[in-house]
């Protein structure tokens, strides 16, 4: 035979209060589920944030802070030859970020690319010292002396110099300031045993056609 173990009282639970009992765990568990799954998002909501930030490209400035110790600014370039015409390029700060015309440009290895020309309030008009007949003073290294560099455009520059005046290849060219930043390289020199003078031609020493990040001086 057969034995029933179960409670009697459990064999007749009325069907009523089996379905009172499975709706209260239904709405005890949709509450409970609620409260955990809104903390859960507030805890990851700030994660996703600042992944939309770096992600997108947007609302950078509050999370990157932009100045350097020494005070420069750090800028990304919008747009460089040859999108620009003449050694311009164009860079995502501006007055909003304390940016002047005459600020001076450079790379972050230091050397010096050029002056800001324009400011508009998020952005501005930066001319490399190689744009076309941009003079610009500077010094020779090899011995110190004042010179001018003539931008030809493309990152290059021209130099005239006394004949007898020594010079090489590879020689460097520094800014005329206290801090004697470099600004061209000698590519090649050029005389004809005729001329009084020679013709020197130096090269920027970053490439201009691949410019990601400058430095700008408020």
């Amino acid at each position: 035979m057969k034995v029933n173990y179960l409670p009697k009282n459990r064999l007749k639970f009325p069907y009523w209060k089996r379905i009172l009992v499975l709706l209260v765990i239904f709405f005890a568990g949709t509450i409970v589920f609620s409260f955990l799954g809104s903390t859960i998002v507030s805890l990851v909501s700030p994660v996703w944030e600042a992944e939309n930030v770096i992600v997108s490209g947007e609302n950078v400035t509050p999370v990157i802070d932009r100045r350097t110790k020494s005070g420069l600014i750090v800028a990304t370039v919008l747009t460089y030859p040859p999108q620009t015409p003449y050694d311009i390029i164009i860079i995502d700060i501006g007055s909003n970020d304390s940016v002047v015309i005459g600020g001076e440009v450079s790379m972050s290895e230091g050397p010096l690319l050029g002056l800001v020309s324009e400011v508009f309030s998020r952005r501005a008009k930066v001319k490399l010292f190689s744009a076309s007949g941009e003079e610009t003073s500077a010094i020779l290294e090899r011995n110190d002396m004042p010179i001018t560099l003539e931008g030809r455009g493309g990152g290059n520059f021209r130099i005239s110099l006394p004949r007898d005046m020594e010079i090489e290849k590879g020689d460097r060219i520094l800014s005329a300031d206290i801090s004697a930043r470099l600004m061209a390289i000698v590519e090649d020199v050029t005389v004809q045993p005729t001329d009084a003078f020679k013709e020197v031609l130096a090269k920027s020493p970053t490439n201009i056609f691949a410019l990601r990040f400058v430095f700008v001086a408020p």
